[in-house]
């Protein structure tokens, strides 16, 4: 017989007489801890990637969506989401009503308190930093959450506590750029980063999620505390309505529409929204570089006065702001891509040059605003949403 067989024989002989039988690969059940089973009710990751922007309030604002998925046979309900740094210090926690408002269904928009049996829904993140804050590299999460002990399959479940996901947060300042619009009452109807129809939306697109509108802003004017005049059912009630739109940055033309009809101002989605491609209105694509392209939209018909091909200059004139594609009221849709697609593209981070904050939108009844005045001079920021602002 040859002598290694012998050999390894000799020495298996050995292990048994000790009582411990150990192969290569194979974990003895003593190094085993059979009640700490890692089963959990969801699955976390990260939805959207993380930019941050430095704010007209003067913090930064770290800006991601978290997809929270239920492989559980009931409703779960988060308890609250802890975003933390490398370290493992606590950056914030969200919770309560805030936590309730951030957590939403992928398209539909509405706020949900628990998350139903076996589907998804994002979890918005809004870290605010003060001031200049070193934007971290990384940020982590420790998610809590419950669920009915009385559900058939609640023993599966060996932990109430996700550890994770991990984020990489993008380390690249938001580009600067000029103004689209001129003039006083400028008001950030919607954009980032509370809450609102911009930093909610979340489009399919084959194997990812595209958040096309994070940082878009959509502009209207208030005039004395009043968003429009008279009854608010014509176009020309409203004072943003065919002021010029301008170039934010040097560029080249890429795309423009010019034929669609103004809307009248309307709660309704009109019938002249029957493809994807109608949802932005008339509009002018201009690329910035090969990865960074300003969307102009929602412009007046026949309006739009450059053609693909166009070399552009800061504050060259593009257009008029209208009421054509998905839209209430005149605005300008304002915001920068990584592509050039307003429905499926991720949107980037910018900060305006200069501006005047003079107020900020609080309540009022439809066609008034009640605002909170104020007066402050800021650089290279970002206009929150519901800031009222000047453009000089």
């Amino acid at each position: 017989m040859n002598i290694c067989v012998l050999q390894l024989r000799k020495r298996f002989c050995e292990l048994i007489v000790l009582g411990a039988v150990v192969l290569p690969g194979i974990v003895s059940a003593a190094e085993i801890d059979l009640r700490n089973v890692p089963s959990t009710a969801l699955m976390i990751k990260q939805l959207s990637p993380a930019y941050f922007i430095d704010g007209d309030d003067g913090n930064r604002h770290i800006e991601y969506d978290l997809l929270v998925t239920s492989v559980f046979s009931g409703p779960v309900t988060l308890k609250f989401v802890d975003v933390t740094d490398e370290s493992g210090k606590t950056l914030m926690r969200l919770d309560g009503d805030r936590l309730v408002e951030a957590t939403q269904p992928l398209l539909d928009q509405k706020p949900v308190k628990s998350i139903p049996a076996s589907s998804a829904v994002a979890v918005e993140i809004d870290l605010i930093l003060p001031g200049k804050t070193t934007v971290p590299a990384r940020l982590s999460h420790r998610i809590a959450y419950d669920f009915s002990m009385t559900d058939p399959l609640a023993t599966i479940i060996g932990k109430k506590q996700v550890d994770g996901p991990v984020v990489s947060v993008n380390q690249t300042p938001p580009i600067v750029i000029a103004s689209p619009l001129a003039g006083t009452g400028w008001l950030a109807l919607n954009g980032c980063c509370s809450p609102n129809v911009h930093r909610n939306t979340r489009v399919g697109a084959t194997d990812r999620i595209a958040t096309s509108e994070t940082f878009a802003i959509d502009w209207m004017r208030v005039d004395e505390g009043k968003e429009c005049k008279n009854d608010c059912t014509r176009n020309d009630d409203y004072s943003c309505f065919g002021v010029p739109v301008r170039s934010v940055s040097d560029g080249e033309v890429i795309g423009v529409r010019n034929d669609m009809p103004d809307e009248r101002p309307s709660m309704i989605q009109s019938a002249n929204i029957k493809t994807p491609f109608d949802y932005g209105g008339n509009f002018v694509y201009v690329r910035i570089r090969s990865d960074l392209y300003a969307f102009y939209g929602h412009l007046q018909p026949g309006s739009v006065t450059v053609k693909p091909g166009d070399k552009v200059k800061t504050g060259t004139v593009l257009g008029k702001l209208g009421n054509s594609g998905n839209t209430s009221a005149p605005h300008l849709h304002f915001g920068l891509l990584d592509r050039p697609d307003v429905l499926v593209s991720n949107s980037l981070p910018f900060v305006i040059d200069k501006l005047t904050i003079t107020g900020r939108l609080k309540a009022g009844e439809p066609g008034h605003a009640s605002i909170e005045p104020k007066t402050v001079d800021v650089k290279d920021a970002y206009p929150l949403v519901l800031e009222i602002v000047t453009y000089h």
